[in-house]
């Protein structure tokens, strides 16, 4: 959620300043490379939108993991050498 944030908020800077700039409402004639800012503010919506939409799938799937987790864990009962199973000679 914190990064969402970042990216949406990251995003409506860069398209305030990249509409400022094009409305010519800030003159940056001479600097040609500030006119990146709107179209750079989209790919940050746009990221900002794509983490936004895998959040939820992100605790599930930590959710799950930990429910598959958990259980192994009460279960095993072993040493902390090779982990309970006994090596077989060949």
């Amino acid at each position: 959620m914190l990064m969402s944030k970042k990216l949406f908020i990251l995003s409506l800077v860069a398209i305030v300043a990249g509409l400022a700039f094009v409305m010519n409402i800030i003159n940056v004639e001479n600097i040609v490379a500030l006119y990146v800012a709107l179209p750079l503010g989209a790919i940050f919506l746009g990221l900002a939108l794509v983490f936004r939409s895998f959040e939820k799938e992100m605790a599930v799937y930590d959710e799950e993991q930990q429910r598959h987790a958990a259980p192994q864990a009460k279960v095993c009962d072993c040493s902390k050498e090779g982990h309970g199973k006994h090596a077989v000679a060949h």
